[in-house]
C-alpha cells in the first residue's frame, strides 16, 4: 500500500513537472517538444485552445490502444498522470524563466526527459506517443527514449515549415535532450550479461532464479591455477536489476567472478521482472 502511494505521489509531481516543463520553457520560445504535446502546441497556437486539454481529448483513442497491449495499471496510472499534466499546464501560468532559447532547450529538454522517464520506469506514462513508444520497445526491444525521437520528426517538420527552420534546430535539441534523458531514467530496455564463476553455483542460481524468476546456465569449469572444479553461470538481466543483483551475489558468494558486459539484443523469451 505503501509502495503504490508512494508511487502515485511521485507521477503526480512528475507530470505537475511536465506541465511546469511546456508552459515555462517550451510554449514561450515555441519549441514544439514533439508527439502529442508538439500538436497541441500548434493548435494552441492556432486556435488558442489550451494545450492540456488538446493533449487530454488526443489520448482517449491511444489509451484504448494501451489497454489492450499494456495492461489495466498502466492505464490508471496514465490517465491519472495526463489528468495532472493536463490541469497543470491549463493552471500554471505560460512565462519564460529564460530569455536564453539554447538553455531553454536544453534544460527543458533534460527535465522534461526526466519526468517522463521515472514515470514511464514507475509503470505508466504521459500519454500520447509514450503509449506508442513502449508498445514498440516492448514488442520489438527497443529503447523508448530513440523511439520518441524517432517518431517525434514528423512533429520537428511541421515545426519547421510553421515557425522557421531557426527555432526547429532548438526544437531538435530538446527533443534530441529529452529522449536521452528518458533512456538514462527508464533502463528496463537495456540488456546486461553477467558471467559468474563461481564455487557455490546451486545457492547462487537459486538466489537469481528467486530473484528474476528467469533462466540460468549452468557450465562446467576448472580454474587453471588451482584446477580446483567451478562452475560458471550465465544469465542476461536488465540494467534496471543491476545493482540488486550484484547485492545478491555478494551476500551469497563474495568471492564468485562476476563480468557484466553490455548485450546488444536478446532473442526468445525474456521475463519481465
Amino acid at each position: 500500500m505503501f509502495r503504490l502511494t508512494f508511487h502515485i505521489i511521485l507521477i503526480g509531481l512528475c507530470s505537475a513537472l511536465f506541465g511546469f516543463v511546456y508552459n515555462t520553457f517550451f510554449i514561450p520560445h515555441k519549441l514544439a517538444s514533439g508527439g502529442v504535446s508538439g500538436i497541441a502546441f500548434f493548435v494552441h497556437h492556432f486556435l488558442h485552445i489550451n494545450t492540456g486539454l488538446v493533449i487530454l481529448i488526443i489520448n482517449i483513442p491511444l489509451l484504448l490502444l494501451g489497454i489492450k497491449y499494456l495492461g489495466k495499471r498502466f492505464i490508471v496510472l496514465t490517465i491519472y498522470s495526463v489528468l495532472v499534466m493536463s490541469f497543470s499546464m491549463k493552471y500554471i501560468p505560460i512565462h519564460a524563466i529564460s530569455n536564453d532559447i539554447l538553455l531553454s532547450s536544453i534544460i527543458g529538454g533534460a527535465l522534461y526527459g526526466i519526468a517522463v522517464g521515472i514515470i514511464i520506469r514507475i509503470g505508466g506514462s504521459t500519454g500520447g506517443t509514450d503509449i506508442v513508444s513502449l508498445i514498440l520497445a516492448r514488442k520489438k526491444n527497443l529503447q523508448v527514449g530513440l523511439m520518441n525521437i524517432c517518431m517525434n520528426l514528423i512533429v520537428v517538420g511541421i515545426s519547421g515549415l510553421v515557425f522557421g527552420w531557426n527555432i526547429t534546430l532548438y526544437t531538435i535539441i530538446a527533443i534530441y535532450v529529452s529522449g536521452r534523458a528518458v533512456d538514462m531514467v527508464y533502463t528496463t530496455q537495456n540488456k546486461l550479461t553477467l558471467t559468474i564463476v563461481t564455487e557455490k553455483y546451486q545457492e547462487l542460481s537459486d538466489a537469481l532464479i528467486h530473484l528474476h524468476a528467469r533462466g540460468v546456465t549452468i557450465t562446467d569449469a576448472e580454474g587453471a591455477y588451482t584446477h580446483k572444479p567451478k562452475k560458471i553461470l550465465t544469465t542476461v538481466i536488465t540494467k534496471y536489476e543491476l545493482n540488486e543483483t550484484k547485492h545478491t551475489i555478494k551476500m551469497t558468494d563474495p568471492k564468485a567472478f562476476v563480468n557484466i558486459t553490455q548485450t546488444l539484443e536478446v532473442m526468445g523469451h525474456f521475463r519481465k521482472s
